[in-house]
């Protein structure tokens, strides 16, 4: 049985804290709780709020929600660090404990562990993976994922994978991700939202481009390249990799270079020495192609069967 007293006092400091300590109003998009105005916070838990005032500190525990406008934060356990300030009781952290989701009105985040710095508008999650969805594309770490509220960037650590519109995937050991918010549709007037849909239109977040540092994988339909670095733009569907690139085929047809620059809309991929500007040292790059037999399928193709091996010269070596 939940303390009558105690629990409508702890969602009023709440409130007032946070309205005191980040005035104005805005409309979130993404994650931005941080960036919610004066709007309260309430906190819910279903065994009990703790206001520990010798040490700035409000604890939440049992399927605990702290809400604030569109966005919520729920944990098994929620932490509200504040401080004195001038215009009153300020918070300025929140830590989550398990089983937690960060949700706006169109992307989620999950995962074991997080920190929500409101002062930096900065939250880090932590899990096995922690995972971010958007409504067209998915991200997950086995380390941690950072969210930066004003950059609109995600920091993927740890077997880092993002997935994009189910047909693209790029894999590293630490992934960069750029967003925009996406553009919203305004529902008609008297239409109700369908299931699953929140807020007006799509909305959520939007993919501009990703960075990736090392072991990177990119795999697009029948098409695998690897390489130690690699950088993604989603607009124009083109990525770029470097550092010991090879490209498999279905089929088991390669290609080994130096730097590559990969269409994943058309499908068409180069592959360089170096890279442009590079300096020329005279490698070059190499082909295995695996020639199919008569009436069979690549699907269907025995492993290990010997093929033709070629090298592409540089340009300008005169085919030496």
């Amino acid at each position: 049985m939940k303390p009558p007293a105690l629990i409508p006092l702890a969602i009023l400091v709440l409130g007032a804290a946070l309205g005191a300590a980040l005035p104005g109003a805005a409309t979130a998009q993404g994650f931005e709780m941080s960036k919610s105005g004066d709007q309260q916070i309430q906190v819910y838990a279903d065994n009990g709020i703790e206001w520990h005032s010798e040490e700035l500190r409000v604890i939440a525990r049992g399927n605990a929600h702290a809400v604030r406008g569109n966005m919520t934060v729920d944990a098994d356990t929620l932490t509200a660090h504040y401080r004195k300030g001038p215009s009153g009781d300020e918070i300025w952290r929140l830590d989550a404990d398990g089983n937690v989701v960060i949700r706006s009105p169109n992307d989620t985040a999950t995962g074991s562990k997080a920190v929500y710095d409101l002062d930096k508008s900065i939250f880090v999650l932590k899990g096995a993976p922690a995972k971010l969805v958007t409504p067209t594309d998915s991200y997950q770490a086995s380390e941690s994922l950072e969210y930066w509220e004003l950059k609109k960037m995600a920091v993927l650590r740890g077997d880092a994978i993002a997935v994009q519109q189910g047909d693209k995937t790029l894999k590293a050991d630490v992934l960069t991700a750029h967003f925009k918010d996406k553009s919203t549709t305004a529902r008609p007037a008297g239409k109700p939202a369908q299931a699953g849909q929140t807020g007006g239109g799509d909305g959520g977040l939007d993919l501009q481009r990703a960075d990736a540092y090392g072991h990177v994988v990119i795999l697009s339909k029948g098409e695998t390249v690897t390489g130690d670095r690699g950088d993604y733009n989603a607009e124009t569907g083109i990525a770029t990799v470097s550092g010991s690139v090879k490209i498999s085929r279905e089929g088991g047809n390669q290609l080994e270079g130096g730097w590559a620059h990969v269409n994943l809309h058309t499908g068409v991929s180069k592959l360089f020495p170096v890279a442009a500007g590079g300096t020329d040292s005279g490698q070059r790059v190499q082909g295995v192609f695996i020639p199919q037999k008569k009436g069979e399928t690549q699907a269907g193709q025995p492993q290990g069967r010997a093929g033709f091996t070629g090298n592409v010269p540089t340009p300008g070596s005169g085919g030496r």
